[in-house]
């Protein structure tokens, strides 16, 4: 055999190995592909199982596909919102997910903000609301046009604040009540005191003739009832609860937006209608 037979031939063989390398790498695509859009599909149908599942035998002939990836922590996200008394599904696991995702330097900025905000979403969930405000800030660091992030950030701030002032309005109240008692304890020792001098200072002809004592003329007596039924009225009078101001209209209006960011938060932490998944897109 010559020295060109030989290249040929050597040539033919490199051609029909990388024409079967190629198709074997676009099979596996394609097989890739076929799952990730069965996992999709069974998303939308609210078949959180299966589509995790099928993320998973996805990731298993590319381990970095962003989709698959994405996809399947969100799968497990609402499986585990809707199996609670599965006690292998853990929110810790679901924090994992996006972490390592959010953790991989090839993602772009896009990529990261859509993971950190559904990481803060998940953390909001469960009432982590300052870990939830931390993945919010990182996010819209990255994307600092994304309203609803914006939104999330705010509300959750918002809690987080109140949450801060609890402690402090608490102890403000414990001390107010300690400053009213010991008031209240002076003011009664200081009455027994003044009742006690009083005993004391008593004529000793009052205390041995009782009898002695001059008594009140009829109309005197009368002036003395009359005045005082007028003080026992006036005292009445003071008892009574003072009507509530009516509210003005800007004080109408914060009310109702106060009223009205309460009812989100409380939706929130309902969590509300799920959006379908877009590949690449927010889909909470």
């Amino acid at each position: 055999m010559s020295k060109l037979t030989r290249y040929i031939s050597t040539v033919v063989v490199l051609v029909m190995m990388l024409f079967v390398g190629v198709e074997s790498l676009s099979a596996q695509y394609h097989k890739e592909r076929k799952l990730v859009r069965e996992g999709n599909s069974n998303f939308e149908k609210n078949n959180f199982n299966t589509s995790f599942n099928r993320y998973n035998e996805a990731l298993e002939h590319d381990a970095t596909n962003y989709e698959a990836l994405y996809n399947r922590a969100n799968a497990y996200h609402h499986l585990r919102r809707t199996n609670p008394q599965d006690s292998t599904l853990t929110a810790e696991t679901t924090f994992r997910h996006y972490e390592a995702i959010a953790a991989d330097s090839l993602l772009s900025k896009g990529q990261r903000a859509e993971v950190l905000r559904n990481l803060g979403e998940s953390l909001f969930s469960e009432e982590k609301y300052e870990a939830a405000l931390n993945a919010f800030r990182e996010s819209l660091l990255l994307n600092p046009d994304d309203k609803e992030t914006k939104y999330d950030y705010v509300l959750t701030k918002r809690i987080v604040d109140q949450k801060h002032q609890q402690p402090q309005q608490s102890d403000n109240q414990q001390n107010q009540n300690n400053d009213q008692q010991q008031n209240q304890d002076n003011k009664n020792d200081n009455q027994q005191n003044e009742g006690d001098n009083n005993q004391e200072q008593q004529p000793e002809n009052q205390e041995q003739n009782p009898e002695e004592q001059p008594q009140q003329p009829e109309n005197e007596k009368g002036e003395d009832e009359q005045n005082e039924g007028e003080q026992n009225e006036g005292e009445q009078n003071e008892g009574e609860q003072p009507q509530p101001k009516e509210l003005n209209p800007d004080q109408e209006r914060m009310l109702n937006a106060i009223q009205a960011e309460e009812d989100k938060t409380q939706e929130k932490l309902k969590e509300g209608e799920k959006a379908l998944i877009i590949p690449g897109k927010k889909n909470w």
